[in-house]
């Protein structure tokens, strides 16, 4: 049995509890939706198809945390995390396009599905509203909660302010890979306001916020899920990288063809030496890169000691973030599944 195995049953059970919960949101957007004109029903049924792939840990975060604080409107909590998730969809939708991905979740991801009916401008064109759709029905759902006014707009704001600096993450991300220099501090940096916020810390306060907790441990919350959530990207990063596409669920080589600027490659352009660091360099969005290439970048990493590193960082970081699980709460059986989930970010296999 995983040492996660407790964490990972939460999330499994979640996951069939969203089911209902997604699917009658969905309808009723169809049924709008159809309202205005009877075509932009497939727009709502392959958004929600999309939706329902993938891991939802954000989601998960705000139920689970929602929890911890003594909420019990299980319903409340999941119509709340599937705002969330919403937002995700949107976020992946608009990053497939900006990096320029084929497959995710080994389906053709948005713009290219929609490409290959309506060819490239139209396809990409149909995909970008589509996330942008996803986005106004994220607040739809917020404001269709529900709950008192005042913890409604406690919600807005600070879900408005993770998601600005998703936006600020993204733009240093994207402009990092034009630079022909970057730091470890820029990795992490972008790892911080990209992802950090948003997929860990940000839920857990999410859910606090919606059960009533006191504002006292929104800062443990972030103090916790903010090493937890860069450990996070790390890990992904090094799954980006090492991982099969099987259990990725897109191309392991596209983060480097696509000159994705990671804590692996920065700490194997700073290690490797002579001709790996040269190949390094060649290979770093390169986007004609051969699978034996690939394998050599992979070897290289190894050998100089960044896959190690990358690895040693991201457990410093879940450390760091285990030490406030007992300011979060002292009940026993919380402060296990909160320790399993840091394990978990960092032990996953996709």
């Amino acid at each position: 049995m995983s040492r996660t195995q407790d964490f990972v049953d939460y999330v499994a059970k979640y996951n069939q509890d969203l089911a209902g919960t997604t699917e009658a949101f969905f309808q009723r957007e169809k049924l709008e939706a159809s309202l205005i004109d009877s075509s932009l029903e497939h727009i709502i049924d392959d958004y929600k198809d999309f939706l329902n792939g993938g891991k939802k840990l954000r989601g998960v975060l705000i139920k689970f945390c929602y929890e911890i604080y003594g909420g019990r409107d299980a319903s409340l909590a999941l119509s709340t995390s599937l705002i969330i998730e919403i937002i995700h969809s949107f976020f992946l939708i608009h990053d497939d396009i900006m990096d320029q991905d084929e497959v995710r979740r080994n389906s053709p991801t948005m713009h290219v599905k929609y490409s290959r009916e309506f060819g490239n401008h139209f396809g990409i064109a149909k995909a970008i509203d589509q996330g942008d759709v996803g986005m106004f029905l994220a607040y739809k759902a917020l404001f269709g909660l529900d709950i008192p006014f005042a913890v409604k707009d406690r919600l807005g704001r600070i879900l408005n302010q993770i998601l600005l600096e998703v936006g600020y993450g993204q733009m240093l991300d994207v402009t990092y890979e034009q630079q022909e220099k970057f730091t470890e501090e820029d990795v992490l940096r972008v790892h911080r306001y990209k992802t950090a916020e948003y997929t860990i810390s940000g839920p857990l306060s999410i859910g606090a916020i919606l059960a009533g907790a006191p504002k006292s441990k929104l800062k443990a919350l972030k103090d916790f899920g903010i090493p937890v959530g860069i450990a996070f990207q790390i890990k992904d990063d090094e799954l980006g990288m090492f991982s099969t596409e099987e259990e990725l669920g897109k191309p392991v080589d596209s983060d480097l063809k696509e000159g994705k600027v990671t804590l692996l490659i920065v700490k194997a352009l700073e290690k490797a030496k002579g001709a790996d660091r040269k190949f390094l360099r060649h290979a770093h969005g390169n986007d004609k890169l051969t699978l034996k290439e690939v394998e050599r970048v992979r070897d290289i990493m190894k050998k100089c000691g960044a896959l190690g590193y990358s690895q040693r960082k991201s457990r410093e970081l879940v450390e760091e973030g285990k030490k406030f699980i007992p300011q979060i709460t002292r009940d026993p059986k919380y402060q296990k599944l909160l320790s399993q989930l840091a394990d978990f970010v960092i032990e996953r296999k996709s």
